[in-house]
This record gives C-alpha cells, structure tokens and sequence, in this order.
C-alpha cells in the first residue's frame, strides 16, 4: 500500500476535489466521526473555526490510502487501515471523515482508494497535533497494513536492508493535482526531457533540444536550473532527468550563463505566448531566441562570442537548418513589417512634405524652418 498525506490549509480545494466526479467514476462518503454536521463543506467550515483561537495555519490532515491496482480491502479491513495510519500519526480520536474513489484504470479494472481527511486542533487542549516526520509514519502504517491485510509489501524508500535498490520517488500531491489539470503528467515530462539529455552532449544542445520540444529552460530560485514545459509548469531539471544527480547536470551546463536565461515566472508568460498560434507569440519567440542565443551561448573554452560576425554565424548555424514553420513565419513577419515602415515613411516625406530627406536631421530642420527665414529662430509653442 502507498500512503501520502501532510498537513493542508486550502479547504475549499479539497472539498471539491474530494467530491469530484469528473475525474472519479464513483465517489462515496463513507463516514464521519466527530463533527455536529456529516457534510464536507461544512466539516471543513468547522475545523477552520476551531483553528481561529491558535496560531495553526494547517488546520487539517489529509491522507491518500492506495492499495495495488489488484488488491482489494473490505470495509472491516479499511476501517482497521485508517485507525492503523491515525495511530501512526498520532491523531488518535481527532474529528475525521473518509471518502472513497473509484477510478477506472486504462486496463478497465477499476481502483479503489480512500482519503482520509483529520482536524488537527484538539478540541480540549486547543493546540495542534504534531505533524512532523509523517514520511516514515506513512511508510510504518503501510507496511503494518500490508501484513494485516495479506497484502504484497511496496518497496520502501527509507528503510535501509530493503533487499533492493532504492525505488524512484513516487508523485507528490501538488504534482498530481497539477497533472490531473494541464493534461500532462510529470512522468511523461521526466521521460522526454531524459531522452533529449542521453540524445544530447553538451548544454547549447541540450537547451537547443528542449526548445525544440516546447520546453523553456529558466534560472532557478533555489536550483540552479528549472524547466518550463508546455502547459506553464515549472519542474526542477534535475528531478526530470532520469539518472543524474545536480553534479552532472551542473557539469554538463556550465557554459550556460544562468543571468541571461528568463526567471520562472517570465517563462510561464513565454509559454503561454508560445501557446498562441497568433503573429504576436511567433514574434515573441523569435526575439526570445535571438536574446538568449546572443547572451548565453560561451564556447568550448567558456569565452563569449564578440563580434557581430561570428554571433551571426552561431545564430545560422543552430536556427538555418532546422527552422521550425512558427520560426519561419516570424522572421519573414518581422522583416515584412520593417520594410513597410519604411516604404510607409519615405512616401509620406514624398508626397506631403516633398523630396526625401538625407537624414533624420534633415527632416527635423524641414519641420522647424518651414516657412521661416534663415535668421530668425523657429517660434516655440509652449
């Protein structure tokens, strides 16, 4: 069984995706224990209006309970399931209610599991139960659960003599919920930007490749680098890698200068403008590109490209052989537009103003000595 959980603030969020049907083919309230009223919304009302005399900001506790896709609890043994974790976590006899899902896996067997939601301020003491160390809480009610239940043991990640090597990290929560709304899975994410990592052999290609597939790399806050995939999600580009450690990627991507890569919250606005099939967004990209291709690219020896020629040259080199169609339509729009502003400007010089000025100072003269002699000074309007 996998357990995940932590103590939680934003009930209104969990009310509804507790109660949701859209993504659940059945949803079941199965009890509550504890509160004046068996309704969620107002449960949730209530272990907020108990936190108000504390100084707790996460009111409550919520736990996910999953057993394998082929494994099956009865009641009985859920009811002695959820005592084991609340035993663990020490929230014995606190407010709490259960609710099941019931998903439809991609086989077509259908998947149970329950959330478990505590109040965490006691009602006689008004202080907050602990919720500290739960990893290794959750970990120590599964594998009591498991033998309770006859059920086959999950890899533990904690435990030392597990007789295996270490399984991946599982899924956190706001990983999950944050799938489940973009439609693009973080695992999905880890696999393509691993495969651009083993296709690639140094960073320019790397950051190269993960542009190509509509991903941006940004500056971390806390890490060094952070990607932003398609749906305006940042991840941290080490976690997304499949086999390395920050070491290697900061070895790898060292001659990428990290204050000329976009912040996370400027790579989300890219993304969504990347989004958008409009001129706006291409022109947006191809500006984007031509900046960070221009102040982040170092050669091998870790000196930057000066002059205009062979930044000029780079830039041919990495965009000319496989230019992408929005790419494409950018460019040949930028230049479209430049030269109708200056086809614009020329015959409005002709035609109103006649004849066409030399230069800019030409221009300004015409204006302020229209109509004037040449020794008197142009009058002002203030």
């Amino acid at each position: 069984m996998i357990i995940k959980g932590g103590s939680r603030s934003n009930g209104r969020f969990f009310a509804k995706h507790l109660l949701n049907g859209k993504d659940n083919e059945r949803v079941r309230v199965v009890g509550f224990r504890g509160f004046a009223e068996e309704n969620i919304d107002a449960a949730f009302r209530d272990m907020k209006f108990m936190a108000k005399g504390t100084n707790c900001k996460n009111y409550f506790y919520h736990a996910d309970m999953n057993p394998r896709e082929d494994e099956e609890l009865t009641d009985k043994q859920w009811d002695r399931a959820v005592d084991t974790l609340e035993k663990q976590l020490g929230l014995n006899g606190q407010p709490r209610f259960v609710v099941e899902h019931v998903k439809t896996g991609k086989d077509g067997i259908d998947r149970t599991h329950r959330h478990v939601v505590w109040q965490r301020i006691d009602p006689d003491t008004l202080t907050a139960r602990s919720d500290s160390l739960t990893y290794p809480k959750h970990e120590n009610a599964a594998r009591e659960i498991e033998r309770d239940c006859g059920l086959l043991p999950v890899a533990s990640v904690l435990v030392k003599d597990r007789g295996g090597p270490r399984p991946e990290r599982r899924a956190r929560d706001w990983e999950g919920f944050r799938a489940a709304q973009s439609g693009l899975d973080w695992k999905q994410v880890r696999d393509e930007v691993t495969e651009l990592w083993r296709q690639t052999d140094n960073g320019a290609s790397f950051k190269a490749a993960l542009a190509e597939k509509g991903y941006i790399l940004c500056r971390g806050d806390r890490r060094d680098f952070v990607i932003v995939d398609p749906a305006g999600d940042d991840h941290s580009l080490t976690r997304r890698i499949r086999g390395a450690n920050a070491e290697q990627v900061r070895e790898r991507m060292k001659y990428i200068d990290r204050d000329f890569l976009p912040s996370v919250a400027e790579g989300r606005e890219l993304a969504n403008a990347w989004a958008d099939d409009s001129e706006a967004a291409a022109a947006v990209r191809w500006k984007q590109g031509r900046d960070e291709i221009k102040g982040t690219y170092l050669d091998a020896g870790g000196q930057g490209l000066k002059s205009s020629r062979e930044w000029n040259e780079h830039l041919a080199a990495q965009h000319s052989p496989g230019w992408s169609p929005l790419e494409k339509a950018a460019a040949d729009y930028g230049k479209g537009v430049k030269g109708m502003a200056r086809a614009g400007q020329d015959a409005y010089w002709q035609g109103v103003i006649g004849g066409k000025p030399r230069t800019e100072a030409d221009k300004l003269h015409d204006l302020m000595w229209e109509g004037k002699t040449e020794d008197k000074d142009p009058d002002i309007e203030r």
